[in-house]
């Protein structure tokens, strides 16, 4: 299951870039550069959303792009040139499902080796990879946790 999370990055006149999710009260970060800031609140995004799986409550549904323009702090925020709205992936554990992947046979005999290296299986180490490269790649967010139930909006 993925959603997206909109994320403000901001800078007032003498000081830090700053962060925070409309959609999320209370989960913001900070930082000295915009990709500081950005990378600063992923941890937040992933340390809030765990939090509230942690307490049992229901997590937040994402907001709409439009929801995003029609938001009063937003709007404040983006209109002084100052400030710009990014979409966060955010993606949740989930039941494993069986796949078919082709790879060479060379390849096939590294990943086995370095899962082996690792402690672990192939259909993990793989897992653990896509992952990582997913992060890199979209700057999404992983919990390690079944999709939650959302609040009604």
């Amino acid at each position: 299951m993925m959603s997206s999370y909109f994320v403000v990055i901001h800078k007032d006149e003498d000081s830090s870039f700053g962060a925070y999710f409309p959609d999320l009260p209370g989960c913001f970060a900070a930082g000295e550069t915009q990709d500081q800031a950005l990378d600063n609140a992923r941890i937040s995004l992933r340390l809030y959303i765990e939090d509230l799986i942690e307490d049992g409550k229901p997590i937040p549904a994402p907001g709409s792009l439009q929801a995003m323009s029609e938001d009063a702090a937003v709007k404040a925020d983006l209109s002084d040139g100052h400030g710009f709205l990014l979409a966060v992936p955010l993606l949740y554990a989930d039941k494993k499902r069986r796949v078919n992947v082709t790879l060479e046979p060379s390849l096939i005999a590294a990943v086995d080796e370095a899962a082996r290296i690792a402690g672990t299986n192939r259909s993990d180490y793989l897992a653990t990879a896509a992952r990582h490269e997913i992060e890199k790649t979209t700057g999404a967010v992983f919990i390690d946790a079944p999709p939650p139930r959302r609040k009604v909006a």
